[in-house]
């Protein structure tokens, strides 16, 4: 203990006890090391998602063709014509986007529970079917275009000769406007059931057996095991994956771009598409970053009522 004294001042004693205590306060006074740990991440967050947001919210107020450093603030003037019936081909492919995505993201749910529940019982190779189900949700959006592409030819395709060997006539496929949106929700649908059936595999395998061999005891057909037990237990996980499948028939692009381009006459012309062709075909960023932030919208919109949907299911499995 060390004793120091000033002439116009009483004694001061600095004890263990003084410094324990300023030690402990300038430990207090540190930032949280947590920040530490969720840095790279926000920082990754801010570069990738958050300034592209900013910058496309940003460009839609201007006029500029995407080359020269020129711009021209314009307002809500692209909102106007977006909205104001300006453009007839946005409210058209509003419609094919929201068609789209009722028509598609129920018919992978069903399927893949379907599958999954097929799947889930002892099937002799079951791991191969597994693998072969799933195996189009890894494949590159080139090659299945490029695959159905052949598949829908009004000549030669494999669907043309099924047609023809059963009495029909040819089928322009991707070339009737009456035709060619079925045709690509078809190859959606393909696409994405078997992504479906492995999540709903988790969830399936992850109920309790007691329940069914209490079920079974009792006298409960297979039917009624899956309706009763199966289909309420994963109840969360299909929400969930309608919330996925939501937002992945907003961002659909590559496999109808590469199979139509967007026609016939735009039959099957979606938000994703309208942006594209806006932003490189007709030189109008600032216009596409209109269409960009309206599909943004939509999407948060059904995020948060499908966010809520996941919140009650939680609760009603509870």
């Amino acid at each position: 203990m060390r004793l120091e004294t000033r002439a116009d001042e009483q004694p001061v004693v600095d004890t263990p006890t003084t410094g324990g205590t300023r030690t402990a306060q300038r430990r207090r006074r540190r930032p949280s090391p947590g920040w530490l740990y969720v840095a790279p991440a926000l920082a990754v967050f801010a570069v990738f998602v958050a300034y592209p947001i900013f910058a496309t919210v940003r460009s839609s107020f201007y006029d500029y063709d995407g080359i020269s450093p020129i711009r021209e603030w314009v307002g809500l003037d692209n909102y106007s014509e977006m909205l104001g019936g300006l453009d007839p081909y946005f409210w058209k492919a509003v419609t094919n986007t929201l068609l789209w995505t009722v028509v598609t993201v129920p018919v992978q749910l069903l399927i893949g529970l379907g599958l999954a529940v097929l799947l889930d019982g002892a099937l002799r190779g079951r791991v191969v079917y597994r693998t072969v189900f799933f195996m189009p949700a890894v494949l590159s959006s080139a090659v299945i275009a490029f695959a159905w592409g052949w598949i829908f030819n009004p000549d030669e395709g494999v669907a043309t000769r099924v047609i023809r060997a059963t009495g029909g006539s040819g089928q322009a496929w991707l070339a009737d406007p009456g035709t060619a949106i079925w045709a690509a929700f078809g190859v959606s649908a393909w696409r994405y059931s078997g992504l479906f059936m492995l999540f709903y595999l988790a969830a399936i395998q992850m109920i309790p057996r007691d329940l069914y061999e209490s079920a079974k005891i009792d006298g409960a057909s297979w039917w009624q095991r899956v309706r009763r037990i199966t289909v309420p237990q994963v109840r969360p996980m299909t929400v969930l994956l309608t919330l996925f499948g939501v937002i992945g028939a907003f961002r659909e692009f590559e496999v109808v771009y590469i199979l139509t381009r967007g026609g016939p006459a735009h039959a099957t012309d979606l938000l994703s598409i309208q942006i594209f062709d806006q932003a490189f075909d007709l030189s109008r960023p600032g216009y596409a970053a209109a269409i960009a932030t309206a599909l943004l919208a939509l999407t948060a919109i059904c995020a948060i009522v499908l966010l809520r949907l996941i919140s009650w299911a939680n609760r009603s499995v509870e």
